[in-house]
Parts: C-alpha cells; sequence; structure tokens
C-alpha cells in the first residue's frame, strides 16, 4: 500500500512538473520580451513610419505633447489604419481618414463603412513597444460600450471625428444587412481572459439569433504576416491546380475547369478578403444566399458543382506548368495577379467553412474561370467585371408571376385606377397612389396577417415571403380571398404609419430613431390586429372616416407603448436587431394594449 502511495506521489509530481513547465514558457511568451519579438515590433514600427508618415492627422494633439507622446499618437493611430488595409482590403487613403481616436472616442479609434460589402468596420488599437500582453481591461470596457453607444446611434457623446462619419453610420445601421466587424489591433501576443470575456459578452448579447457583430483578434503574428503578404498592396502570386481543364488562346489567354474546395478553402485561409479587391462586393458574410451555398455544401456535396455559377478570376498572367504536360484531368498553373471578380459569396462561404471544419469541403468541387488580361485593352479586366456581375439574373420574387391570383389582382386593382407592377421592368415606376409594387403590396399584407412573424420577416429576411410561390408564408399572403380592396387599405395603411415613424425619426437620434425608424411593420401589424375586423370587407362604408379620424390617434398610442415596451424589455439590445427578432417581436405584442 505504502509503494502505491508513493508511486502516486511520484506521478503526481511529475505531472505537476510539465503543467508547470508549460505554464511558465506560454507566460514567458506572452508577457517577456524576447529578441525576436523586438525585431517584429522595429519591422512593424519601420514599416508603419514608411507607409503613413505625413498621412495621419495629430492636429487634435495640444501644442505641449511631448515628442515621445505624439510618436505613441501616431503608431496608435497609424496600426488602427494599417490594420484596415489589411482587414478590410481599404486603400491607405481611405484607412488614414477612417481614424477617430482622440477625446471622446470612446474607446474606438477608427470607423470605416464598406458600403459594396456592407460591412461597418470599428477598430480599438493598441501600440505596445515591448510585442507583449495585450490591450488594457479598461479600454476594452469602455470600447464595448462606446460600440453599443454607437450601434444605437447615440453620437451625442463622440468626439467631431466620429460626428462627422455621422451620415455613414447611420447609413451602415439604417440597412438591417449591414453587419459589424470589431477589430482589436495591438502588437502584443494575445489578449487577456477578461478581455476575450467582456468581447464575448457583447457579442451574445448582440448575435442572440443571428451573427451580427464580428470579432477579429488582429494580433502581433496578424500584424506581421500582413507585412509578409504585402497586406492589400502587393499582388497576390499562386500555383493553382485546375482539374478537367480546357483552354482559350484567342483573342485573349483564359483557363476554365475545376477546382477542389479544399483548395480554395487553402486560398481564402491566405488571403482572405485580399482576393476581392476588384471585386464590385466583397464576401457578405452571413445571408441568405451563402446559408444556402453552405446548405448544398454540406447536405449534397457532389451536385454542388451543378447547382452553383462558379468563380471568375482575373490574372495579370497565366503560364501553364510542366506537371501533367498535355494532359486534361490535371493542370498546373502559376497566376500572378489573382483577383476574383465574380463568385466572392461561393469562395466567401467555402472559406468560411473550411476555417470551422475542412472535412465538409473534401467533395466539393467548384466550376472556376481564370482569364488572362495579358496583351488586353485598357479597362477590359473593369469590362469583365461589370458584365459577369450585371447579367440577368432570376430572383425567386420573378416566379410571382406564374401565379394566376396575381394577374387576377392586377386586372382587379386595374378597375381601381391603380397600376400593379408584379413583374421585373426596366421602367422607372413612381410609387404613389396610382402605382402599387410588389413589394410593398407584400409587406402590407404581411402586416395584416394574424401571425406577427411575417411582419418581423418584412425586416429580417423579406425575401422568404416569395420563397415558393406553392407553399406558406405566400400563399397566406396571395390567395382567392385577397381582394383589391383589401390590398387597397392594407396599403394605405402601411405607408401612412411608415411615412409618419419616418417624420419623427428625422427629428430625434439615438435609440429612440431607431425604433422608429424600423418599426413600421411592427405598427402596423399591431394596428391591423386591434381594429374593427368588418374594416376588411369590401363591403365597408366608412373606411375614409377611420383613415382620417381614428388611425392618427391610434399609431400615436400604439408607436408610444413599442418605445416603453423596447426601453423596459431591452434596454441593452440593438433595436434594429429586436425588431428582426422573432421571439422578441411575439413577446413585444402581448404588452401591446
Amino acid at each position: 500500500m505504502q509503494n502505491l502511495i508513493f508511486l502516486y506521489i511520484i506521478l503526481a509530481l511529475k505531472n505537476f512538473k510539465t503543467v508547470i513547465c508549460k505554464s511558465t514558457k506560454e507566460f514567458i511568451q506572452n508577457n517577456f520580451i524576447t529578441p525576436m519579438s523586438k525585431l517584429i515590433v522595429n519591422r512593424i514600427k519601420n514599416y508603419l513610419e514608411k507607409t503613413f508618415k505625413g498621412k495621419i492627422d495629430l492636429s487634435d494633439l495640444p501644442t505641449s505633447t511631448k515628442d515621445e507622446e505624439k510618436q505613441n499618437f501616431f503608431l496608435t493611430r497609424a496600426l488602427a489604419a494599417y490594420a484596415l488595409t489589411i482587414e478590410a482590403v481599404a486603400d491607405i487613403d481611405t484607412a488614414t481618414s477612417s481614424i477617430t481616436d482622440g477625446f471622446d472616442d470612446n474607446g474606438i479609434d477608427a470607423i470605416y463603412y464598406n458600403r459594396s460589402a456592407k460591412i461597418l468596420w470599428l477598430v480599438q488599437s493598441k501600440y505596445i513597444h515591448s510585442g507583449v500582453g495585450g490591450i488594457d481591461n479598461g479600454d476594452v470596457e469602455k470600447f464595448t460600450k462606446g460600440v453599443k453607444r454607437l450601434i444605437d446611434a447615440d453620437l451625442k457623446k463622440f468626439n467631431s471625428k466620429v460626428n462627422n462619419k455621422k451620415d455613414e453610420i447611420l447609413e451602415a445601421l439604417d440597412d438591417s444587412t449591414v453587419k459589424i466587424q470589431i477589430i482589436f489591433a495591438y502588437t502584443g501576443k494575445k489578449l487577456s481572459t477578461h478581455n476575450l470575456d467582456s468581447i464575448t459578452e457583447l457579442l451574445d448579447e448582440q448575435n442572440e439569433t443571428e451573427e451580427l457583430l464580428m470579432f477579429t483578434d488582429f494580433n502581433i503574428d496578424k500584424v506581421y504576416k500582413g507585412l509578409e503578404t504585402g497586406g492589400g498592396i502587393a499582388p497576390i502570386n499562386e500555383d493553382i491546380t485546375i482539374l478537367n481543364w480546357g483552354h482559350i488562346e484567342q483573342p485573349f489567354k483564359s483557363y476554365y475547369g475545376q477546382i477542389a474546395g479544399t483548395d480554395l478553402g487553402n486560398l481564402w485561409d491566405k488571403y482572405g478578403r485580399r482576393l476581392f479587391t476588384e471585386n464590385i462586393r466583397n464576401f457578405l458574410g452571413v445571408s441568405t444566399v451563402n446559408d444556402e451555398i453552405i446548405k448544398t455544401i454540406k447536405t449534397e456535396p457532389d451536385n454542388f458543382i451543378y447547382f452553383n455559377n462558379g468563380i471568375t478570376i482575373l490574372c495579370e498572367s497565366i503560364k501553364k506548368k510542366p506537371l501533367g504536360g498535355a494532359d486534361k484531368l490535371v493542370g498546373a498553373f502559376k497566376c500572378n495577379g489573382i483577383s476574383v471578380v465574380n463568385g466572392a459569396q461561393t469562395l466567401g462561404s467555402i472559406g468560411s467553412l473550411h476555417t470551422s471544419n475542412p472535412n465538409e469541403l473534401s467533395k466539393v468541387k467548384v466550376m472556376v474561370k481564370f482569364i488572362s488580361l495579358e496583351d488586353s485593352p485598357e479597362g477590359f479586366g473593369q469590362r469583365i467585371t461589370i458584365a459577369t456581375n450585371t447579367q440577368n439574373k432570376v430572383e425567386k420574387k420573378d416566379f410571382v408571376s406564374l401565379d394566376t391570383e396575381q394577374a387576377r389582382l392586377k386586372i382587379e386593382l386595374k378597375l381601381e385606377n391603380i397600376e400593379y407592377h408584379y413583374k421585373r421592368t426596366n421602367e422607372r415606376i413612381i410609387v404613389d397612389e396610382n402605382n402599387y409594387l410588389l413589394e410593398e403590396v407584400g409587406f402590407s399584407l404581411a402586416s395584416l396577417f394574424n401571425n406577427v412573424d411575417y411582419s418581423t420577416m418584412v425586416k429580417k429576411e423579406s425575401g422568404r415571403l416569395w420563397e415558393d410561390v406553392s407553399k406558406q408564408p405566400y400563399t397566406d399572403l396571395f390567395n382567392q380571398n385577397t381582394s383589391a380592396h383589401k390590398i387597397i387599405k392594407a396599403v394605405r395603411i402601411y405607408r401612412y404609419i411608415s411615412k409618419k415613424m419616418d417624420e419623427m425619426a428625422s427629428k430625434v437620434e439615438g435609440r429612440e430613431r431607431s425604433i422608429y425608424r424600423y418599426g413600421n411593420s411592427f405598427i402596423t401589424h399591431i394596428i391591423c390586429q386591434k381594429i374593427n375586423k368588418g374594416i376588411w370587407a369590401d363591403s365597408f362604408p366608412n373606411f375614409e372616416d377611420f383613415f382620417n379620424k381614428d388611425l392618427p390617434n391610434i399609431a400615436d398610442d400604439y408607436i408610444i407603448q413599442l418605445k416603453k415596451a423596447i426601453e423596459t424589455e431591452y434596454p441593452e439590445s440593438m433595436i434594429v436587431y429586436v425588431l428582426r427578432n422573432y421571439g422578441k417581436c411575439r413577446h413585444l405584442k402581448t404588452l401591446m394594449r
């Protein structure tokens, strides 16, 4: 027995020694200056000074600021700009103009809105001369509070640098499809557990049902890697393997074929959004289209190549390598100056899966087309980019035109002197009392339906309303019981509420503005449920009295109720996402009296 106890003690001490050694090594790596970390920090410093000298605004600093302090401000701001050139693929001038660092920045050192990618970038940066450690937890907490203020459009407590970006910030916040990307840029090894907890709490709070806020830890390793790859400046040169390939020699060289999903995933891991510098759109992250791409990969990987449109890539030059010879089954190609100009959502979705679970890509093949711009006329690459992104695309709502109910409603509305436009056209339609669009009619009927999920769907994923014309929710909205008179009444109420709340939003700021900006579908729904159901009958004689006398007072009452309910029930949540959340909207509906 004593020998057994002694053996346990020996084993315990051995394990303890291993843990101590491992922990000590990790502690030293993360918290002590090493010759290598000092060398890396100096290289980063030299790059920032060379690249951003004379481009970083320091005019807000007091004249009494010492040279050493000025240098620290410069490096911290330059690091924020540099992070945007790498992660957001912003050019240097755009990145430097995004700097908001200064007094009353609320911890947000740079703000950049990429309209094409629909991403609002928020950066906190800290230049750490030692190359170890992370950002102070107090600065992180200040930043998280600042983010909450910003997404509630409460800009009164921000400095002039932030308020000078007010229009683009509000534009981003007003678009429910925009994602918010947070970056911590610092020349340290890693964030502390407390810092990660603060960020996780912020993300969990805002990402209750879908990923709306995203976080990137842009530490010294990523900063240095950006120097190695050249950031958004150096061209991307890669060896590419194409399966079952073919080629076009004249008038301009082009190769086409299949590329393995894992190879595309590796390409994404290495370069990320830099691959899309010439595209009209960046990768949009979580979206209905990208969800479908990922669903196909997971459920039907072998069929992905048939269901997907593929990827178009421009290259400055392409050269076939000797490997494989003339065999068309496998070809190796040296591609210089790579830029994906069509298929960003496909590549980005594959990249996101490769990061989380690369095994899911093992059976995936993607059609790809590489076009060489060698000897091509000036502007040819731009013409390809425009052409491949503007081909007429059949959208799901286009299939609405096949539904006989739509043709019937068009005739009925025509008899009421209203033109109903349910087919896409190149005509410019001015929406007024004599012209209705399919989308507006659908949104109005969604608010009329007794399930609040449909009016929530208008704000969250409106395309689902006509995703399948043979199933709900479409058949609940458009059916033989849907009359022209019902549509006219619903549209008039929806338009009245929308206009009224837009006018209210224009007079206030912050969370109150957001409630008015995004609450129109919900308020319309509540009103349509509370009023006398006889109003919807074609024979109802007093709709004009209701519309002119009762509706304004009812609308005022429910708008006030909604504001109070949201601030009581969800005071910390971003308004736009409250009104896109099915569960929260169901709960809010129960509070309306």
